[in-house]
């Protein structure tokens, strides 16, 4: 399984037989992925799958689906900047034979109990830290990490991006700082998950 990054949440999963895409679009810069070969796309928000092709199947919402050779939940999660009791959001779990990825989205940073249960045992964390009141942010975005424990962390949708958001996004040191765990010392353009750290370990993926 190989994860790429595309600036905001925007995240290429791809298997041995599917490409699934993670959020395509923004509400706050102006890009859309590139739909080639997807199969399937995961929107954590409605609004963040705008121009789906009618041939690829979308997921928007809670659920459990099984595909050829991996498996998807979602999972009700309280938008960030949304009020308590406001579950439109959702949370991510894709597996496969070789890994177990959880892809938040712009989610409320207190997870519940029945919301850990759900997503039980990961491997790897994709999670937004830019803040700024639109996404979590490094404190909001570490006490995320600490709750799930996975072993690598994917932090997406910061300065580093350098993209023109309308909400400015922090500095990716922020959440470097905040979470105190070891980063991997070399960022890559492609991650392959194979093989997983003994430790939480910080994993920087470079926007294609």
């Amino acid at each position: 399984m190989d994860l790429q990054y595309f600036g905001a949440n925007s995240i290429r999963l791809t298997t041995k037989k599917s490409v699934i895409l993670v959020d395509p679009s923004s509400d706050i810069v102006d890009f859309t992925s590139e739909y080639k070969k997807a199969n399937t796309v995961l929107a954590t928000r409605p609004e963040l799958a705008a121009g789906v092709p009618d041939e690829v199947f979308l997921v928007s919402g809670p659920g459990e689906y099984e595909f050829e050779d991996y498996s998807i939940k979602g999972i009700a999660a309280q938008p960030r900047t949304a009020s308590s009791g406001d579950m439109t959001a959702t949370m991510y779990r894709v597996i496969n034979s070789e890994a177990t990825v959880l892809f938040t989205g712009h989610i409320d940073s207190k997870l519940s109990e029945d919301q850990l249960e759900a997503i039980g045992v990961i491997d790897v964390l994709v999670v937004p830290v830019g803040g700024n009141g639109y996404t979590l942010d490094a404190v909001g975005a570490a006490s995320v990490a600490r709750a799930l424990e996975p072993k690598l962390v994917v932090p997406v949708h910061s300065s580093a991006d350098k993209l023109s958001y309308s909400v400015p996004q922090a500095d990716l040191e922020l959440f470097r700082k905040e979470l105190g765990v070891p980063v991997s010392e070399e960022s890559t353009d492609k991650l392959k998950l194979k093989a997983f750290p003994e430790q939480m370990t910080i994993q920087v993926i470079n926007k294609s």
